[in-house]
């Protein structure tokens, strides 16, 4: 049934809690673990009535279409919302089968309307247990957007016609639930209990196609009640920031957390090999190496990009090409059998700023934040077997600076093969060689803020150089750690004179 000591780990963590139920569960499950089938077989050992909650359609449909379900001889039935159905008689026979299965699947969203509607939606906040999978996408939870927005249409629907925000909303929210849909009384419910409570996190106005939109640099604090109760469990492979719970938590509204929160990665699964290049995202060398690294990459190779634009221009520069997949947003939503033998990263998956009414309401940390999450996962997508073996190759200096996204088995590679832009003539009053200032700060991480001269004590950080093996004044290269050592200002200088001085015989 298991594969490996970690997965049965998993599993009877979350079988016990399910029982004990003392306080939220917070369960990382590095990449290699096999979460779901170990969720899934905690669940078909129990008799609760459990929701299984995803942030998304598309990864419910993955969940069902998973042999992990038939592995492990569970039932489910998805609850769908009666935008999805072509009858209103569809609609509600799938909401019937949902309320009535031991085991429903749902989203995010529904739950949120859910609660809002107090159980009379889906019976989602009425189960016994709620399981919340691939959770790290709450804190920015993709489907808040449109699921929590009341366009024109929706209220010419709803014969309310627009006056102000406020107004209309409660007009909607109170309107029978004959005359409007129940999603679009939830979000307009959703949206006074923002306007009741103003905080600068979270906006109510009108986007650009004049539609009421709710906008929530923390959209999981729309789940706070629910995160809060002892009944209830979020797991995912990128929980954790920096190795600590606590951005979760924060961004969710979570008080305390059960005894048995815990986060563990797989001893043993797959090899991954790293190559940083430090190069400015957006000059032309930029978009050179891009296409180079890709070129060249080991087959087959995904390279994940922030944005369409920059897919269809490398699609452009490369042509077509085996074995080769060009994805925006490739760190979720995307399953894919195939066994990756090379990642690229063209730049670092920063959040993109919202902006509703005129004003940007997300900042740097939340961007850096996001970040992280997204290396993690899309690294991971090199990590599907046992066996597999991918090299990450990443174009975008900032990568050095996001913050730890590597697996800790994987460190000593990652630090290792980073590589950085130096030596390239740049013309001032005098024709100098540049260094990369990243390079510094990641020697002295890297070999330790110590002098390696033999017998040498110096360790205070100001009297400590980056000395180079090959002098960087012999022209334009990549810089690796392993081309580089730390030494005091003294023996950096003697260093450069033994360079300097042939040997005698």
């Amino acid at each position: 049934m298991f594969r490996s000591t970690e997965q049965a780990e998993f599993a009877a963590i979350l079988a016990k809690h399910i029982t004990v139920r003392d306080a939220p569960l917070l369960l990382e499950g590095g990449t290699g673990i096999g979460k779901t089938r170990a969720y899934l077989h905690a669940v078909a050992q129990t008799s609760a009535r459990v929701a299984i909650v995803l942030p998304t359609h598309q990864l419910i449909d993955q969940l069902l279409a998973s042999k992990d379900l038939e592995a492990v001889s569970l039932a489910v039935e998805d609850f769908r919302p009666a935008s999805m159905f072509a009858t209103r008689a569809e609609y509600e026979s799938n909401r019937a089968a949902a309320r009535e299965a031991r085991v429903m699947v749902c989203t995010s969203a529904a739950v949120i309307i859910d609660q809002r509607l107090r159980g009379e939606y889906c019976g989602a906040v009425d189960r016994d247990y709620l399981l919340f999978d691939e959770a790290d996408q709450l804190p920015e939870m993709a489907a808040l957007q449109s699921d929590m927005s009341i366009t024109k249409a929706d209220m010419l629907e709803a014969g309310v016609p627009y006056t102000n925000v406020p107004a209309t909303l409660r007009r909607i929210s109170e309107a029978p639930s004959r005359v409007v849909e129940p999603e679009t009384r939830a979000a307009a419910r959703v949206m006074l209990e923002v306007l009741d409570d103003p905080q600068p996190w979270q906006k109510v106005g009108l986007d650009d196609e004049g539609a009421i939109a709710l906008t929530h640099r923390l959209p999981g604090r729309l789940l706070t009640r629910i995160a809060n109760r002892s009944a209830v469990a979020f797991i995912s492979a990128t929980l954790t920031v920096s190795d600590s719970f606590n951005n979760f938590r924060t961004v969710m509204g979570i008080k305390g957390v059960s005894r048995l929160t815990t986060s563990i990665e797989p001893r043993h699964h797959g090899t991954l090999h790293f190559l940083l290049h430090g190069l400015e995202v957006g000059s032309a060398e930029w978009f050179d190496a891009t296409v180079e690294a890709t070129q060249s990459a080991p087959r087959p190779t995904l390279v994940a990009t922030t944005s369409h634009e920059l897919t269809a221009r490398l699609q452009a520069a490369i042509g077509p090409a085996d074995g080769l997949l060009i994805k925006a947003g490739a760190w979720a939503g995307l399953d894919s059998p195939v066994p990756w033998r090379s990642i690229v990263v063209p730049t670092v998956p920063f959040g993109q700023p919202v902006v509703i009414d005129g004003t940007v309401i997300s900042s740097y940390l939340d961007a850096r934040t996001m970040a992280q999450r997204r290396l993690r996962q899309v690294i991971g997508r090199g990590l599907r077997g046992p066996d597999a073996d991918c090299t990450v190759i990443i174009l975008d200096q900032r990568a050095a600076k996001v913050g730890q996204f590597v697996p800790v088995r994987f460190l000593e590679t990652w630090t290792t093969r980073q590589e950085f832009n130096e030596g390239r003539r740049s013309e001032v009053v005098l024709s100098k060689a540049e260094r990369d200032p990243g390079l510094r700060k990641a020697a002295i991480k890297h070999y330790g803020s110590k002098c390696r001269w033999e017998c040498c004590d110096v360790s205070l950080p100001h009297l400590l150089d980056v000395h180079h093996l090959d002098p960087v004044s012999e022209g334009e290269r990549r810089t690796k750690l392993s081309d580089v050592t730390v030494l005091c200002k003294n023996h950096h200088a003697e260093a450069h004179h033994q360079m300097r001085t042939p040997m005698r015989r």
